[in-house]
């Protein structure tokens, strides 16, 4: 296999510039190279000669000579720059055919195998072509990944798959080509079928194999994961000045890539919800995280004032993925075991820190949302409390003077349209916003970021605002006070 590589890369070095490339609406009969093709076709017969035998090792020899051909081919000088690499895309189309070919042959070690060098042969054609380069590897990822829904066996194949994707998508934030809008659509199209489809596997109660096999792209613990990668691209991006080229173009990627970003999450976020699959935790952080980077690039040196504006317009829109789970009594239990309420706040919390008032607006609107929604329920979990808190500290942090007077009026509004139907709930809720606001805990450390707020802010300047948002929550029961807090 090696002579093969080797002979293959010698005739390319000698033919030189003598390739033709393939070109769209024209038949050129001298775009076929006979040395080329009879190398494929010996390639195909010996590998299927391997998959009759059961041999391993001859499969993989020969899957890791088809890779290895595509970066041979993808050298070739057609003389233009525009040029399709065309003998790269035969040699990558004879790989991912004869990787499918193996789904049905229970040979799941052969195809992680092939399924990474899928991924290597994109990488490649990604460098060497662009972004359009490497479409139709990333369908056929997409595909192969489905196949641990079908068989147990194959659980580590879709973990590789999106491993390969997760790749491909972090590098194309850093490529120096132009339009990979298209190309991160059909990577999130890839993604999304894998994860909505997995989803109906029955997750495991402790470990959850949602979120282990679909982690390399949406956990937010592991730091090979996607997400910790794009952690550092934007703090990379922080320490760059203001006319460093490469920080423009990865900046305009980031806002290429976000743009649409949200409709896949918020269908992967409802099926697991829909399946009360733990892998909703991933989602949920995963959703608040990507939205802080946003932020963060937004505001980096190397950002112009319109893609700044676009980028926070893309964290809105993906943080209101979390405006659409459902407001029944079973699911606001589950997702509030994930803190759902906190992750709103510190989102909050953040385009605070960074300076977006506007999107910091946005997201107290949508916490104040959820509060009304989730707090309408009798469970024992402080929602309605811990919201109030969550508020009232937030509106005393924001520079907008009209923030506190803009909160009473928005949740006296809401009250008086019936949003708190049960007056129990909302009487039990005051009684404890006025106990827990006479007695404010000093500075400590606290496991509850909204704790952690309420530990540092003013007390002083605190203490009247919740007993105020109570009296609008219960008005029957001014000046009622429990003598114990629910934190």
């Amino acid at each position: 296999m090696d002579a093969v590589i080797a002979i293959n890369a010698a005739y390319v070095e000698a033919k030189g510039r003598t390739f033709f490339a393939h070109q769209l609406l024209i038949e050129n009969p001298l775009t076929s190279d006979a040395l080329v093709n009879n190398t494929l076709e010996q390639l195909r017969q010996t590998a299927r000669a391997g998959t009759s035998r059961g041999d391993e090792q001859q499969i993989e020899q020969t899957l890791r000579t088809f890779a290895a051909l595509v970066g041979v081919y993808a050298a070739i000088d057609y003389a233009s720059p525009q040029a399709l690499k065309t003998h790269a895309h035969l040699a990558a189309g004879y790989l991912t055919a004869e990787v499918e070919h193996l789904i049905p042959q229970n040979i799941p070690d052969v195809l992680m195998e092939g399924t990474r060098l899928i991924g290597t042969c994109a990488n490649v054609l990604l460098h060497a072509e662009g972004p359009s380069g490497i479409t139709t590897l990333v369908q056929k990822l997409g595909t192969i990944g489905c196949s641990g829904i079908m068989k147990e066996d194959y659980r580590a194949v879709t973990l590789t798959s999106m491993e390969q994707l997760a790749s491909l998508d972090f590098d194309l934030l850093r490529t120096r080509a132009p339009d990979i809008g298209f190309v991160t659509t059909q990577i999130r199209e890839s993604v999304r079928l894998i994860a909505t489809l997995f989803l109906g596997v029955p997750d495991t109660p402790l470990a959850s194999a949602h979120s282990a096999y679909l982690g390399p792209y949406y956990s937010v613990t592991s730091q090979q994961a996607f997400l910790a990668k794009l952690v550092q691209l934007a703090n990379a991006l922080a320490d760059r000045q203001p006319n460093d080229e490469d920080a423009r173009q990865a900046v305009h990627n980031i806002e290429e890539w976000a743009d649409g970003l949200y409709k896949p999450q918020k269908e992967i976020l409802l099926e697991a919800i829909s399946q009360r699959s733990h892998f909703a935790f991933d989602m949920i952080h995963w959703v608040q995280k990507v939205t802080e980077v946003l932020v963060v690039v937004s505001n980096s040196p190397a950002c112009e004032e319109h893609s700044r504006d676009e980028l926070q317009h893309h964290a809105l829109w993906l943080i209101s993925v979390l405006s659409w789970i459902p407001d029944d009594l079973d699911t606001v239990k589950f997702v509030e075991g994930f803190q759902l309420t906190e992750t709103l706040f510190e989102a909050a919390m953040d385009a605070q820190r960074h300076t977006s008032a506007e999107l910091a607006e946005r997201i107290v609107d949508l916490l104040l949302s959820w509060m009304f929604k989730a707090g309408r329920h009798a469970s024992g979990w402080a929602r309605l409390e811990r919201s109030v808190y969550a508020l009232a500290s937030l509106a005393l942090l924001a520079e907008n003077d009209g923030a506190i007077p803009k909160l009473k009026a928005e949740i006296g509004k809401r009250v008086c349209a019936g949003e708190l139907p049960d007056q129990d709930v909302a009487d039990r809720a005051a009684r404890e916003i006025r106990g827990r606001a006479r007695t404010l805990y000093p500075e400590g450390h606290w496991r509850s970021a909204i704790e952690g707020l309420l530990s540092q802010v003013d007390h002083a300047k605190l203490r009247p605002l919740p007993e105020e948002l109570a009296d609008l929550i219960s008005p029957s029961t001014v000046g009622q006070a429990t003598s114990r807090s629910l934190f």
